[in-house]
């Protein structure tokens, strides 16, 4: 059963495409550059401050540029590094819950549930693999 498209929101059409994409370059800037997207606490309401905006253009550009919402776009660079850091010998000592905390995410819960979302396994048994993998490749 295929889902529904929902209609594109107004205040998305509204936007122009260049404005759009210049918050969006500042948005990801802002949240890379001091790895803001690791607060759990960080809000939409605290970057469209820090960047002088409101919140509806935050939505506008992150859903224009990427087809997403906010939270998608944190949780995004969130398991990019809990993926580095479950795969890292340096972070072996950290349990797969520590270091979703570590990525930002406010909780075991929130952390499993976006990752089994994206990557359809656990964070347990993406390291399981990952050093599997490197086992076999060091074989070779």
């Amino acid at each position: 059963m295929d889902k529904e498209k929902k209609p594109v929101p107004e205040y998305r059409l509204r936007m122009k495409g260049d404005t759009s994409d210049e918050l969006y370059v500042r948005i990801l800037a802002h949240l890379t550059k001091n790895k803001l997207y690791r607060d759990p606490t960080y809000t939409t309401r605290q970057l469209a401050k820090d960047l002088n905006t409101n919140m509806r253009y935050i939505s506008a550009a992150v859903g224009n540029n990427s087809g997403n919402n906010y939270s998608n776009l944190v949780n995004s660079f969130r398991l990019r590094d809990a993926c580095h850091m479950l795969r890292s010998s340096r972070y072996a000592r950290f349990t797969a819950e520590e270091i979703g905390l570590l990525s930002g995410f406010a909780s075991r819960q929130a952390f499993y549930k976006a990752f089994s979302r994206v990557y359809d396994m656990t964070p347990r048994a993406y390291r399981l693999s990952k050093s599997q993998d490197e086992d076999a490749a060091e074989k070779d």
